[in-house]
């Protein structure tokens, strides 16, 4: 398969019906946004999927664009690697005094660029919890999983 082919099946899959929100991950968001931090999304997406994306996160989160989050997408004509696209649009942030508390990702080079920004890093794959989590929230990590298959919107 070559890029366009696999970039034209990702962008027509990527926010299909049948796809979930982790709910374990979109609760720990929540939590942190409770804190006051705000939520903005740095995806290897294409703005070619940008409004297919935001009304997916809206309609699986109850999140309201603009309002409760905020994402930036990779240029259309954007190649890069997932990790340096990221990371050029990482850099643009912190040039305009962004500050950043928490990255989290799935990818372990997406991870090392945060980590080499000075940026707090998390890798969450989808479903699992991962152990800095649970030793952050410790006995009460019951109340990050809260009722199995039911996600609440964030209160910001």
């Amino acid at each position: 398969m070559d890029d366009d082919t696999g970039l034209d099946f990702f962008n027509k899959a990527a926010n299909c019906a049948a796809s979930k929100i982790d709910e374990y991950c979109f609760r720990y968001l929540c939590f942190k946004c409770s804190g006051g931090l705000k939520l903005h999304f740095i995806t290897a997406r294409s703005e070619i999927i940008e409004v297919a994306t935001i009304n997916f996160i809206q309609e699986k989160t109850k999140l309201i664009y603009g309002k409760e989050f905020t994402i930036s997408f990779r240029p259309s004509t954007d190649l890069l690697p997932p990790h340096k696209s990221k990371e050029i649009r990482i850099a643009a942030m912190l040039q305009n005094n962004k500050k950043i508390a928490l990255a989290i990702d799935d990818d372990d080079l997406c991870l090392q660029m945060y980590h080499s920004k000075g940026i707090p890093a998390i890798k969450w794959q989808n479903g699992m919890l991962p152990s800095k989590v649970i030793e952050e929230y410790g006995e009460s990590i019951g109340s990050l999983l809260g009722k199995k298959g039911v996600i609440t919107p964030c209160q910001n």
